[in-house]
């Protein structure tokens, strides 16, 4: 895609906060929350991503903080650069927040059950490592897997999913009734099995397969940690059997063997309670309820109303439906992986 000379302009502008001038500059189409580019500059090559305007400054840096930790416990991350101010990564410009990284190299891995348990084992590995970095509290704008009027409030002009729930139904009465009966399916069962009890620590909550780079067999890229937060491991593990453990051919409903092997692979090197492994299941519907609320403020803001409607129309009509007549079989995998 050819860049207009406005844009150009514009990422040029910013690109010299950061010291780099004379680049060519690509665009990345890639990425459901921030926009990126693919930015050359003789031997080096960077990633140059502009925030959605739903992230504060607080946020952003918290995720940079994250990076410049794993990083230092030798993962593959890509750190974000100092601007020319020095020690801040972040350049204001247009009324947007820019960062500029390394870029990584690596493929995503086949969608195996090979690599499914090498994703869970390094989701465990990855767990532990950032569970030494002190984190100042819960990430701005973000909550555990059921604060839903949180991620609302955060995101659209809503103060509750209720509220948001009600404008969309004035003009989808189904897919809201959909989404409204499930969202209290999920919280009186999160409730009776005492997720609220878990402690929450810093998760990735987007370790999936685009976000995971391979070379050689080894893990080469992770990926975008802008949706790191504070919740229950499992919640995180949930997530990523949500996003990565889909069957083939059709990649429509979640692979019961795919998530025994991520759960089997996580448990090698960190051990899940019983309490933990009874909540894997039903914090995948979470997974699927935080999707729906993304979407549905997306729609509220007006952004991409068409791709915002398919999404919603397919949680409600297949991907919901397909977690309820599938949820005995998943949840049996699940808990002889973990070892009950």
């Amino acid at each position: 895609m050819v860049l207009s000379a406005e844009t150009t302009a514009l990422l040029d502008d910013v690109l010299m906060r950061f010291g780099v001038a004379n680049a060519s500059i690509h665009d990345i189409r890639s990425g459901r929350v921030n926009k990126h580019w693919r930015v050359e500059t003789g031997d080096d090559t960077y990633a140059l991503r502009r925030y959605t305007p739903q992230r504060s400054v607080s946020a952003v840096n918290y995720e940079h903080n994250i990076l410049r930790h794993i990083d230092a416990h030798g993962w593959p991350v890509a750190a974000p650069l100092p601007s020319l101010e020095g020690t801040q990564t972040l350049a204001h410009v247009g009324g947007r927040m820019y960062s500029l990284f390394p870029f990584l190299t690596g493929s995503p891995a086949p969608q195996n059950a090979r690599y499914a348990r090498a994703k869970g084992r390094l989701l465990a590995r990855l767990h532990r490592d950032l569970a030494s970095w002190e984190a100042p509290g819960q990430r701005d704008g973000f909550g555990r897997a059921w604060e839903l009027d949180l991620y609302t409030a955060a995101n659209c002009g809503f103060s509750t999913l209720n509220e948001l729930l009600f404008a969309f139904g004035q003009e989808h009465a189904e897919i809201a009734r959909v989404v409204r009966a499930q969202k209290y399916a999920m919280l009186r069962e999160l409730s009776v099995l005492g997720f609220g009890e878990l402690p929450a620590v810093l998760c990735h909550f987007d370790f999936h397969h685009d976000n995971l780079l391979f070379q050689r067999g080894e893990l080469s890229g992770l990926l975008d940690l802008d949706l790191a937060h504070l919740d229950a491991r499992v919640a995180d593990v949930a997530s990523s059997i949500f996003l990565d453990c889909f069957a083939p051919p059709a990649y429509s409903e979640i692979s019961p063997t795919l998530a025994a092997q991520f759960v089997g692979g996580y448990v090698e090197h960190a051990p899940l309670r019983d309490a933990e492994l009874q909540l894997i299941v039903p914090l995948i519907r979470a997974a699927i309820m935080g999707l729906v609320v993304w979407r549905l403020a997306g729609w509220a803001r007006g952004d991409d109303v068409q791709a915002a409607l398919h999404s919603l129309h397919r949680s409600a009509t297949e991907r919901l439906p397909s977690f309820v007549r599938h949820r005995d079989e998943l949840e049996a995998a699940v808990l002889q992986a973990g070892g009950r």
